[in-house]
């Protein structure tokens, strides 16, 4: 290998797409799609952009820095994930016994199995006609299954509906702070806390938690809830659960206190899940993006930025 070119930079110009355009129009792929060569001779005439030696080392320093930051943060995501899991196995009762394994100091009693309908009220939706304009774009949030991912909390809707099309419509305002959202069909059991007041469409069976019962435990509980959901939904074109059939589940239920502490731990750590995820997920393009910002500026360009980071 040529002494001007640094082996650590071409190996990370390799993991960019910059090369593809060449090995397209030099590569052969025959009369199959699946299949695809080319001559070492033509491989090794394909043009690389190579800044100076110091530029190349300093790139190469910094996609490792890069790399080894998005690992951490992975590695910490991911253990806490593990750690989550257990909690969740071990601080809820399992197969009938109403005394979880691992318990805060000061709590002995045995759980309560309680009916969901007894500590949240069960919230279906509604959709305004799509055909009336004077419905839709208003001010009232209006969730549809889709938009509930992996977030803990609905801050905002896709779609809002005005007041005239609230009125048209089933669809009932639910509190913030006090409501899970709970999809019931096409994907059941996914779930997010309001933020904010909103209404859903058909596709949910929504909790509003009641004063006695801690929202972030209940929340904590959507696994379970969820499997119950799965086992007794019904439906020939799709699975659905009713609130009527949600409301009916069974589930053990600790002291309003233990509720608590349960649910103040459980969002404490989903707080630092979501940290993590956000810093290894963003961390790269945003890394990245201060450094291409770069490049197509005048003077040092992304050479000075890569200095300046690696400082």
């Amino acid at each position: 290998m040529d002494d001007m070119i640094n082996k650590l930079y071409l190996e990370h110009y390799f993991k960019t797409n910059r090369w593809h355009q060449f090995m397209f129009l030099e590569g052969n792929s025959g009369a199959r799609s699946d299949r695809f060569s080319i001559s070492d001779s033509t491989f090794f005439e394909m043009p690389i952009q190579c800044p100076v030696l110091e530029e190349q080392e300093l790139i190469a320093l910094f996609f490792d820095r890069l790399d080894s930051l998005i690992t951490l943060h992975q590695r910490k995501y991911d253990k806490l994930c593990v750690l989550k899991k257990s909690m969740l196995d071990k601080m809820f009762p399992k197969g009938g016994s109403l005394y979880p394994e691992i318990r805060f100091a000061g709590f002995t009693d045995p759980w309560e199995q309680r009916k969901l309908g007894d500590v949240a009220t069960i919230v279906g939706g509604g959709t305004p006609s799509t055909n009336n304009d004077a419905y839709w774009d208003g001010d009232i949030d209006w969730y549809s299954p889709a938009e509930l991912g992996e977030q803990v909390y609905a801050d905002r809707s896709v779609r809002r509906i005005t007041q005239a099309g609230y009125d048209s419509c089933s669809a009932t305002l639910l509190p913030a702070g006090k409501t899970i959202l709970f999809t019931s069909r096409a994907g059941i059991g996914n779930t997010a806390i309001l933020r904010r007041s909103a209404c859903t469409n058909q596709g949910f069976q929504s909790l509003v938690v009641n004063d006695d019962t801690d929202v972030y435990f209940i929340y904590s509980m959507t696994d379970r809830i969820k499997n119950f959901a799965e086992q007794k939904a019904s439906g020939s074109t799709f699975l659905e659960i009713s609130g009527k059939g949600l409301a009916a589940g069974e589930f053990a239920f600790p002291s309003k206190d233990e509720q608590t502490a349960i649910g103040s731990m459980f969002k404490q750590l989903d707080h630092l899940i979501t940290l993590h995820q956000r810093k290894y997920c963003g961390v790269a393009s945003w890394m990245l993006g201060v450094a291409l910002v770069r490049l197509g500026s005048e003077g040092d360009g992304a050479f000075g930025e890569m200095k300046h980071v690696l400082q």
